[in-house]
């Protein structure tokens, strides 16, 4: 039996091989540690996403008791509940004008490459993705950015959270670092008739009944969420494109490609490896009996290789149609943020493309022992050419 340990470093640097090993072998099984059924392929990976009545985000429903819920946010409710949430923070986005957030974002990250220009190197995630992703978020939800630095060191604590149930000992600063988070959000000064999306949450909540706690909680998770899956999205996709020059320049000089090979990109290297969702019934699933209780992993990473799904799934396909990736989820629960991440990804590579040159590596990659997040911590690149020997 294949012995499944996200943290190791072989899978830390590349778990995609040991998933398609999964996929063939074992599909679906018990993980001890994580305490929870993994599947592996896409076709069941689908459809327990899309079945919320069997397979929950609120983990009440399948007996577990949650007494931080006071106030749910959009990421933790299932319909009926989930809807009114979802319908209020979907349209306040929609009244958001992205494609201006897209056009700053776009100029911004113009700027950071001139000026990084004639550095001997530079980390293209400290110095770019995380600053200029912060700042479209914050645009988005109608508010005043942190101070960089000391959001990431918030934002790191969180995401290594994620991973509590391999490393408990991340647990504790991921609750400290959200109380954090929650007494900067608390300093917010709304204007409930402003244009972002708290305001206009706000604005419009009593009308579909949605309590203001809810609108807070759903707020820092948009606030979370969206700065690491899009800073997370962003460097995978930098860094996949540099490793590939004839693409690069095939898309440089072919624009159109761009709107299909941003999903094609986010399927490739996901930026959330799995998510989890708990039992509510017992169920028979892929041949093997879940009951309810039960903990099952989506293994999304896994899911967007499937041979059974995606031809070639191993391959960077620019203009790959149809592309039903899970990355952004599927059903109920598909990533309200999605519309943004893609915004912030389009012109961050629009900046890039219109560059006269174009960076490549400065050093080694390196990546931080993640499970769920994947991007590495740095990224070093440099638009010098290498020294040649005389």
């Amino acid at each position: 039996m294949l012995e499944y340990d996200p943290l190791s470093p072989a899978l830390i640097e590349n778990p995609y091989p040991f998933y398609a090993r999964l996929r063939e072998r074992q599909p679906v099984f018990w993980h001890e540690k994580l305490e929870s059924w993994v599947f592996t392929r896409y076709k069941e990976c689908a459809e327990i996403l899309r079945d919320s009545e069997t397979f929950a985000s609120d983990w009440r429903r399948a007996g577990y008791e949650m007494p931080e819920m006071d106030h749910p946010s959009l990421q933790v409710l299932d319909p009926p509940d989930h809807a009114p949430v979802r319908h209020l923070f979907m349209s306040a986005l929609h009244h958001q004008d992205l494609d201006g957030i897209g056009a700053l974002v776009a100029a911004e990250s113009a700027a950071l490459f001139e000026k990084l220009a004639s550095a001997a190197s530079f980390d293209f995630v400290e110095e770019v993705a995380r600053p200029v992703t912060l700042h479209a978020v914050c645009r988005v939800l109608g508010v005043n950015a942190p101070e960089t630095d000391s959001f990431v060191k918030l934002a790191d604590a969180v995401e290594r959270g994620m991973d509590a149930g391999l490393v408990p000992e991340a647990l504790q600063p991921a609750i400290a670092a959200r109380r954090e988070i929650d007494n900067l959000m608390e300093s917010w000064l709304v204007d409930s008739s402003g244009s972002g999306v708290l305001g206009h949450a706000l604005r419009e909540r009593k009308g579909l009944d949605v309590p203001e706690g809810v609108v807070w909680s759903t707020a820092r998770v948009l606030f979370l969420a969206g700065f690491s899956t899009t800073v997370s999205a962003s460097v995978n996709a930098v860094l996949a494109l540099l490793g590939q020059p004839e693409l690069f320049e095939r898309i440089r000089s072919d624009r159109r490609l761009l709107d299909t090979c941003i999903d094609e990109l986010i399927r490739y290297d996901s930026p959330i490896q799995g998510t989890s969702r708990a039992c509510v019934e017992d169920v028979t699933l892929a041949g093997e009996r879940i009951t309810r209780g039960q903990s099952v992993m989506v293994l999304i990473g896994s899911a967007n290789r499937d041979p059974d799904q995606f031809a070639a799934p191993d391959e960077l396909v620019p203009d790959r149609r149809p592309n039903q990736h899970l990355a952004f989820g599927r059903g109920p629960h598909a990533c309200t943020g999605s519309m943004l991440a893609k915004v912030v990804l389009r012109a961050l590579l629009t900046s890039l493309l219109e560059l006269p040159g174009t960076p490549r590596p400065a050093g080694p990659v390196h990546r931080r022992p993640r499970a769920t997040l994947r991007y590495p911590e740095r990224l070093p690149l440099t638009f010098h050419s290498p020294r040649t020997e005389t």
